[in-house]
């Protein structure tokens, strides 16, 4: 029952997250699917680069791609007997595009996660995760807050039911495309509760069931939780296996200002039409505050 869900695309950085999902997908079988925007013509080069950390590890593993195609050029060969596979992996690439592609789907893939099925999921991959999917926009009641590149077409920021794996909405590329505002106004102007930013080269890693969670790779993992008219934000790094033992022990000095409390407690998984969990951070984390 876990999300591995990245900041961006595949990358050194990134490795290890394509262990531990193999290592929970051996537990299962060697079907892996990989669902990936285009058809095997124009999507071919994208599903080897996610597939390719899988089999040169994992030289068993059967790919078995999901193409994400338009109405117009044919249907989504969804894979049979899905129960039965090891593992699902989402590239990365236009989250609206995954969305409506996936959506259909959305009651199977709660099903298959819930029961077991690893998910990971790379940029678009990552953010139609959530209850609330923060698919595009650059802006909010036409203030710049982010590259229009991340607009993904959109202008105004768009707010779309996701998936519904997870409570909190997530964001990505947080610090390479300074988007670090935009989770912040989709929680104001969208009244949602929380949000996760993951910066590319980090991935936050969920347990579905309990709702805890760890980050993994070099970046941060930004905590925004909207209390009134104020967002409050916590920031998560990874724990790098190379520091100073003493200093992991000892208590970290927190940041001059008022920290945000914890993220709300993860809640257990329920049916698709009901709250999923929120992740709830299981490392201790330097704060911060914004608006």
């Amino acid at each position: 029952m876990t999300l591995f869900l990245v900041g961006g695309g595949p990358s050194q950085a990134t490795g290890p997250i394509f262990d531990s999902f193999v290592a929970q997908a051996r537990k299962r079988g060697p079907r892996i699917a990989v669902a990936v925007l285009g058809t095997p013509g124009q999507a071919a080069e994208t599903l080897e680069r996610y597939s390719k950390p899988i089999t040169e590890q994992w030289p068993q593993a059967v790919i078995e791609p999901i193409w994400l195609v338009d109405a117009d050029e044919g249907s989504i060969n969804w894979p049979a007997d899905a129960e039965q596979l090891g593992g699902l992996i989402v590239a990365g690439g236009w989250a609206t595009g995954y969305l409506d592609a996936l959506a259909p789907q959305r009651d199977e893939i709660v099903r298959l996660v819930s029961g077991g099925l690893p998910y990971l999921g790379f940029g678009a991959g990552a953010l139609i995760v959530a209850k609330h999917a923060i698919v595009g926009g650059w802006q909010s009641h036409g203030r710049e807050i982010g590259p229009e590149i991340a607009g993904d077409g959109s202008t105004e920021i768009v707010v779309r039911d996701g998936l519904g794996l997870i409570g909190s909405a997530i964001d990505v590329h947080t610090n390479t495309q300074h988007l670090l505002e935009r989770p912040i106004a989709a929680l104001l102007d969208h009244q949602l509760t929380s949000a996760i930013a993951i910066d590319d080269d980090t991935a936050l890693v969920v347990d579905v069931a309990s709702g805890r969670s760890e980050v993994a790779g070099t970046g941060l993992v930004h905590w925004l939780t909207r209390n009134g008219d104020e967002v409050q934000v916590r920031r998560t790094a990874a724990v790098r296996e190379s520091a100073d033992k003493a200093a992991q022990e000892k208590p970290s000095t927190p940041a001059t200002g008022t920290s945000a409390p914890e993220p709300p407690a993860p809640e257990t998984p329920e049916p698709p039409s009901t709250e999923p969990p929120t992740p709830e951070p299981s490392s201790p984390e330097p704060s911060d505050t914004g608006k």
